[in-house]
């Protein structure tokens, strides 16, 4: 009987393990960045950008922008780079999730833009905010231009020759462990749970089948158990 007993047990047991274990919670954290202009060639003069350093505090030589991202999912420290894809949240604009502006006419990038070629992720290194990556065609003054952020660097280029390759402006996007300004816990908008996270039907009724069984089990054991306490006072009397 014991024998019995131990392999219902064992059966719950594998029914327990067989449930799906949920999932750390994200912690959804938005923050601002920022960055600067380097160099502005002939073919980006009418992108309203302007060199940083001699444009000190004016919106021409400037970079900024805002991002939302799961702080769980940040990369421990000695991991080298990894890029964070950011992604759609609950009752988060695309804005909020992710934007960036050039200069002063402005340039204005965002989540889900129609001409998105890749990310936008954010990038770590080690664990440390290193940029972001994002790369984007657009179109300017009738002219075609490529905006791509490969970590804390970014560069416009116009088309020649139908492709990207003449540099209109370059810069950079500050980064390090203070990068992240105003860091500031998001709570979703509530919603439903996913259904993945419920337990199926099979999943409920071969747990029910193992409970069943070591209900079963017991009963049958103190059935023994009695028995045999009576054959004893017999063998007594």
């Amino acid at each position: 009987m014991m024998s019995k007993l131990f392999g219902a047990a064992i059966t719950f047991v594998l029914v327990l393990a067989g449930i799906p274990s949920s999932q750390a919670l994200p912690i959804y954290t938005t923050a601002g960045f920022s960055g600067g202009v380097l160099t502005v060639k002939e073919l980006g003069s009418g992108l309203g950008l302007q060199r940083t350093n001699t444009c000190s505090g004016c919106a021409a030589g400037s970079v900024s922008g805002h991002l939302l991202f799961d702080k769980s999912l940040t990369p421990a420290s000695g991991t080298g780079f990894v890029n964070v894809p950011l992604g759609s949240v609950t009752g988060a604009s695309n804005d909020v999730i992710f934007d960036i502006i050039f200069g002063n006419k402005p340039l204005e990038f965002e989540f889900n833009d129609p001409h998105v070629l890749g990310g936008p992720s954010i990038q770590f290194k080690n664990g440390v905010f290193n940029g972001l990556f994002f790369v984007e065609d657009f179109t300017s003054n009738g002219k075609s231009f490529e905006l791509s952020i490969q970590g804390g660097a970014w560069t416009i280029k116009g088309r020649d020759d139908d492709e990207y390759s003449e540099l209109a402006a370059s810069g950079y996007i500050n980064i390090g462990n203070n990068a992240l300004t105003n860091q500031a816990l998001f709570v979703p908008t509530p919603q439903q749970l996913p259904q993945s996270s419920v337990p199926e039907p099979t999943t409920l009724a071969l747990l029910g089948l193992g409970l069943f069984g070591l209900i079963m089990a017991r009963r049958s054991a103190g059935r023994s158990s009695l028995q045999s306490a009576g054959q004893s006072a017999n063998q007594v009397a």
